[in-house]
């Protein structure tokens, strides 16, 4: 399996916390990767393609599918002649990014439909980072599976095409989002870090895709270090576990200001 890049927003305006990248950061490193000779894969590409690691192959990954991506991402991408896979949130495709805890800064658009059309048209891929990017985890079995059903429908009804691939918010599951994954229709589940150290049964024949994520703070060099590292790196696990442990405050924020509001009413 070639290395699997994680990215979220693409933006010159400051975001809450460190999952976003600059234009600049994205172009220094989009340009590396062409100038080391890699070529870019679709996920389902990579999954398909068993020569992808030794020809240098990466996959390029955007999880909450933001509008900022035709702004800045698709242009860098295509002038180096890259592709990428967006995995869109259904239920907020043309909203703004109210899901997320911002407190006092601005929101975020998501790709509209069209736009999402306009992707695939140019190449990309999309797949399916669930309905409302709630937990998974946390979700009681029939709202998790209607979740993971009804993010896919929606996609391939309004997009016309199949949506093989998930991305889990927040980049955690468990056994049972896994399964429930696979019973619904999809044939992999992609999450944030994992390799060799994660704990990790799963159905026979559901794939799980350790991702390497990129943040505001990677340097070039860091970025060349998360690129070539080994995928069993236990350097790449536990940095992105640290990440993702910080990542975890929205998903408390989120869970007190929904207690509250079932108090209030």
């Amino acid at each position: 399996m070639p290395p699997v890049l994680a990215y979220h927003l693409i933006a010159r305006r400051p975001d809450a916390g460190i999952a976003w990248t600059t234009p600049k950061q994205f172009e220094r490193q989009i340009a590396w990767l062409a100038e080391a000779g890699y070529r870019s894969l679709s996920l389902s590409e990579s999954l398909q393609d068993r020569q992808a690691t030794n020809a240098k192959g990466v996959v390029i990954t955007f999880d909450d599918g933001y509008r900022a991506l035709l702004q800045y991402a698709l242009p860098i991408l295509h002038r180096y002649h890259f592709r990428a896979t967006v995995f869109a949130i259904a239920g907020y495709v043309g909203r703004a990014n109210s899901w997320d805890v911002k407190f006092f800064l601005p929101r975020f658009a998501h790709l509209d439909w069209g736009e999402l059309r306009a992707l695939l048209a140019a190449g990309w891929e999309v797949g399916s980072h669930s309905l409302n990017h709630d937990y998974l985890p946390s979700l009681p079995e029939g709202e998790l599976r209607r979740d993971l059903a009804l993010s896919r429908q929606i996609l391939e009804e309004q997009l016309q095409t199949p949506i093989r691939h998930l991305s889990l918010p927040f980049g955690r599951g468990n056994p049972r989002v896994y399964q429930t994954a696979q019973e619904v229709g999809y044939e992999s589940v992609s999450i944030l870090g994992g390799g060799n150290f994660a704990l990790r049964p799963l159905p026979s024949a559901l794939r799980l895709i350790s991702r390497r994520g990129v943040y505001l703070w990677d340097s070039l060099a860091s970025f060349r270090q998360r690129v070539e590292a080994p995928p069993d790196s236990p350097w790449q696990y536990w940095r992105q576990r640290a990440i993702s442990a910080l990542a975890m405050g929205t998903v408390l924020v989120k869970s007190i200001k929904k207690s509250v509001g079932r108090f209030a009413g």
